[in-house]
């Protein structure tokens, strides 16, 4: 039987129609937001591009169904309103599926219970187990302060032979908070000395008394959890008040910022940092991740461009895990399910522990000649 050419034109375009359609697929609202202005700029910065970067290879290489990420950007500038406002406008006015971000763990609590009530999937970055204590629809990236500083708790006993130490945090923010009440812990458990315990707001600029008070303190090292540029300048300060160069300084991952060595130049080298990313990892992964941040974005990532840059291959895999029709519900499910994911953070894997805690492992990083080295 011969079919009439019509019929058979007809039909080629019928197809041809249907198989771009589906190769289109359809639009996947992604809201990025980050504090890239502000106090932590430092971190938001570089996080939001390591996010970008993430999506916007997940586009190039393909999505389940022919779909595509759409970017739709904001700036939290460090703010717990501008965080809600962001939440609310992402979900209802962008119609996004999936919120990534925010930068710290102070924003994301003032977000996370929003987008519980919105209904719509949040991958913060904070370390604060009381993020995803919100409520089912929020995630965070980051381990808990309790499993990252136990290594530089290490580091510092089994290592440094720290035997006395101080103390200082930024109590204006839950992250640091969680960061030195973790390394008072195991301090006090491995029995190095407490010798002081200070607190400070990351608005303060002037630590003169601080300063002249710790270079008086007979002690072996000082820890300091506070935004990246306001802890260097705190350094520089407490050496120029006649520190003993013998005391060592240990800092949690917020330090391993090139915003960090830049502000404290010569004062912060031989700084000792737990880091969740390190640039110098020989992986493959890594190695290609660093190419291509390097290429489109001129400078070398730190620790937070690293995070950034999981966050969204964590993000990409639950996407890809929700298939070719995903929504909201199917990228929280999948987002929940998650279990070893490879990535450029700590050892190469990041999973979720039964209270959606994550865990991947960390890193050690010392300054040296004005650039981060692996600590051997």
């Amino acid at each position: 039987m011969q079919i009439p050419r019509r019929s058979v034109v007809a039909a080629a375009v019928l197809f041809a129609a249907t198989g771009l359609a589906f190769a289109q697929g359809k639009e996947i609202t992604v809201g990025v937001f980050n504090a890239t202005t502000g106090t932590y700029a430092f971190g938001g910065v570089p996080i939001q591009n390591g996010m970008k970067l993430a999506l916007e290879e997940a586009n190039a290489q393909g999505l389940p169904g022919g779909n595509r990420f759409k970017i739709v950007e904001g700036d939290t500038a460090g703010e717990k309103a501008q965080t809600i406002n962001l939440v609310n406008q992402f979900a209802k006015r962008d119609n996004a599926m999936l919120i990534l971000g925010p930068t710290t763990s102070s924003e994301a609590l003032g977000g996370a219970p929003l987008a519980n009530d919105l209904q719509v999937p949040m991958l913060a970055i904070g370390s604060s187990p009381g993020i995803p204590a919100t409520g089912p629809w929020a995630f965070k990236i980051q381990a808990t302060p309790v499993d990252i500083m136990g290594y530089l708790g290490k580091l510092s006993v089994e290592k440094l032979g720290i035997k006395r130490i101080v103390l200082i945090h930024d109590q204006s923010n839950d992250g640091y908070v969680g960061q030195k009440n973790a390394l008072a812990d195991y301090f006090t458990k491995a029995g190095t000395t407490i010798v002081s315990d200070e607190k400070f707001v990351s608005s303060e600029s002037n630590f003169l008394a601080l300063a002249t008070k710790l270079a008086t303190l007979e002690t072996d090292g000082i820890f300091i959890a506070a935004p990246a540029e306001v802890g260097a300048n705190m350094i520089v300060q407490i050496r120029q008040a006649g520190l003993n160069p013998k005391v060592k300084f240990i800092a949690p991952s917020t330090f391993g910022s090139l915003g960090f060595i830049k502000a404290g130049g010569k004062a912060v080298e031989g700084t000792y940092v737990v880091s969740d990313y390190s640039p110098v990892n020989p992986s493959p992964m890594n190695v290609a991740f660093v190419k291509a941040y390097q290429a489109k974005y001129k400078s070398m990532p730190d620790n937070w461009a690293g995070m950034g840059y999981a966050l969204g291959q964590v993000a990409v895999a639950a996407v890809r895990n929700a298939g070719p029709n995903p929504d909201r519900t199917k990228i929280r499910d999948a987002l929940a399910k998650l279990n070893k994911v490879p990535m450029v953070l700590g050892t190469g894997t990041w999973s979720l522990d039964a209270n959606r805690s994550p865990t991947y492992g960390g890193v050690l990083l010392q300054v040296k000649d004005g650039n981060f080295v692996a600590v051997q």
